[in-house]
C-alpha cells in the first residue's frame, strides 16, 4: 500500500510542479520496484554468505522493504512546504525510525537465540566471530543501505524548488 502511495504522490508532487509526465508513473513505478527487488536480493546473498538458515518468507522480506515508504512519504509530503531544513529533518527521523526497527526485526532472522529453555527451539549456538559478523552485516544493511536506498528514493523530488523547462 505505502509502495503505490509512494509512487502516486510522487507523480502528484511532479503535477503540481508543472513538470508531470504520464511516463513519470512507469519510470517511478520501475525505480522503486528495483529497489524493492535489490533490497531482497542484498539479504538473500548477506544470508548465503553468512550461513543464515532462516525461515523466513520472501513475502516477509518485501514487508520489511516496504516499510522504508512510508518515511519517504511523509518526507515527501514535507518537501512541498519548501523548508530544506525540515525535510531533512523529517527524512532524518524517517530514516533513524527505520533503520531502528530493522535492526530489531531482523536481528531475530541473523542472530539466532543461543539460550537453550525452548526445548522447540532448532535454532543453534552460533560461535563469537559469526555472530560479530551477523551483526555488522545487519548494522550495515540497517544503516548504509537503507541510507542509501531512502536518500535515492527520496532525493530526485524537488518540485517546490525547481522550475519547470
Amino acid at each position: 500500500m505505502a509502495f503505490v502511495t509512494y509512487i502516486l504522490l510522487s507523480t502528484l508532487l511532479y503535477g503540481l510542479a508543472g513538470r508531470f509526465n504520464p511516463e513519470q508513473l512507469g519510470y517511478t513505478a520501475s525505480f522503486a520496484f528495483t529497489i524493492v527487488i535489490l533490497e531482497i536480493i542484498i539479504i538473500k546473498i548477506g544470508c548465503y554468505l553468512l550461513n543464515i538458515n532462516n525461515d523466513s518468507q520472501l513475502l516477509d522480506l518485501v514487508a520489511y522493504s516496504g516499510y522504508k515508504f512510508v518515511g519517504i512519504i511523509v518526507t515527501l509530503t514535507i518537501t512541498t512546504l519548501g523548508s530544506k531544513w525540515l525535510e531533512y529533518l523529517v527524512f532524518g527521523y524517517a530514516f533513524n525510525a527505520n533503520a531502528f526497527f530493522l535492526l530489531r526485526s531482523l536481528k531475530y532472522v541473523l542472530l539466532p537465540d543461543t539460550t537453550t529453555d525452548n526445548p522447540r527451539s532448532t535454532t543453534y549456538a552460533v560461535n563469537r566471530t559469526q555472530r560479530n559478523r551477523r551483526t555488522q552485516f545487519l548494522f550495515l544493511y540497517s544503516y548504509l543501505v537503507q541510507l542509501i536506498f531512502m536518500w535515492s528514493l527520496s532525493s530526485g523530488f524537488n518540485f517546490c524548488s525547481a522550475t519547470a523547462a
